[in-house]
């Protein structure tokens, strides 16, 4: 006799469990992640009854460390060449020497860096426009160097590298889809889902006429992640492409005449010209209304915005980086994978109009 499972007399199992992870132990602790990392290694960075409480979270929880996890972690904390630390590449494709960074790849920067000293890696920073941005030039100083891995910083506008240039020997990450090619692993805010997110508190607030404000190179470069996310439903939602041929002039006329026409509830603005066209606004539409939600806190004026996570998505390229070096994988990969780090939606009291 044949039992299937779920027939009478088939013998029961019990249904398998997801592992528990460093995420589930610290939201249980009420810690971040990189302290439960500590705590379980016992780091004494830690103090000794926040590492034992942790620490019996992680019993309760049923907690168990993955060994290859572990060994490879292990790994990357310890590994040395013969030359020292493990060397790391940190590239930006900025235009000119001395370009003044934009503060989410400053953030990026900030986060690769933290992560790279924790697991004891040598960040170096490149800037292509010091080799009068020659491709073939920056990776021979590289290889020159002793440099294991590469992570590539956004590009201020949408760019493709030389694609017969030869990356064997050197693993590679980027942090952005404005890399149009060569494709490498990415990894980037989950742009789309951060936007549904977004629009779906707004909706659930009462919100149901909302536009949306994006710069064209802006939109370019993150393929278009945004607008698509806009546009799912397109019923009530409009979208402003910003030319970024306009003027300073011409930008603030376009986005206040534009908002006023449409009367909008809520505004989902990245373009940094819906802050300077709100003036002009007020005159336009007097009595005009609305809840403003920016990308970036840098962008908000002390509206609210969605916080992409810049410092998560340098930490998290580093961590792809260090397990492509481990396990010496490098060059151009044949199937690009993209990691994506959820946003959060961080609120204010701040609104148009009052």
């Amino acid at each position: 006799m044949t039992l299937r499972p779920g027939s009478r007399g088939a013998p029961r199992t019990s249904a398998p469990t997801a592992r528990v992870g460093l995420r589930e132990i610290a939201a249980a602790a009420g810690v971040s992640v990189m302290t439960v990392s500590l705590a379980l290694r016992g780091n004494p960075r830690i103090s000794i009854p926040t590492r034992d409480r942790i620490k019996r979270c992680a019993d309760a929880l049923g907690y168990h460390p993955d060994p290859e996890l572990s060994r490879l972690m292990n790994h990357l904390r310890t590994a040395r060449t013969a030359r020292g630390k493990i060397g790391v590449a940190l590239v930006d494709f900025y235009p000119i020497p001395g370009f003044v960074e934009n503060i989410y790849n400053a953030r990026i920067r900030q986060g690769a860096a933290r992560r790279a000293a924790e697991l004891g890696f040598s960040l170096t920073a490149l800037h292509a426009a010091d080799y009068h941005l020659s491709l073939r030039h920056l990776l021979k100083v590289i290889r020159t160097r002793g440099l294991e891995g590469a992570l590539l910083l956004p590009s201020v506008v949408p760019m493709e590298l030389d694609t017969s240039i030869n990356w064997n020997g050197i693993s590679v990450v980027s942090t952005s889809k404005s890399i149009l090619a060569p494709r490498f692993h990415c990894v980037v805010p989950n742009q789309f889902g951060n936007t549904m997110r977004v629009f779906a508190q707004l909706e659930a607030a009462g919100h149901r006429r909302i536009a949306a404000v994006f710069d064209e190179n802006f939109d370019e470069r993150t393929g278009h992640n945004f607008t698509a996310a806009v546009n799912w439903r397109g019923r009530d939602r409009a979208t402003l492409i910003v030319p970024q041929a306009a003027t300073p002039g011409e930008r603030i006329e376009l986005v206040a005449g534009w908002l006023a026409r449409q009367q909008p509830q809520a505004v989902f603005a990245q373009s940094d010209a819906v802050p300077a066209a709100l003036p002009r606004l007020r005159r336009l539409a007097p009595k005009l209304r609305f809840h403003i939600a920016s990308l970036g806190r840098h962008n908000s004026h002390g509206y609210p915005y969605l916080d992409e996570g810049a410092e998560l998505v340098g930490a998290a390229a580093i961590d792809v980086l260090g397990g492509m070096i481990f396990y010496h994988e490098t060059g151009i990969p044949a199937h690009p994978r993209t990691t994506l780090i959820d946003g959060k939606y961080v609120l204010t009291r701040k609104v148009f109009g009052r």
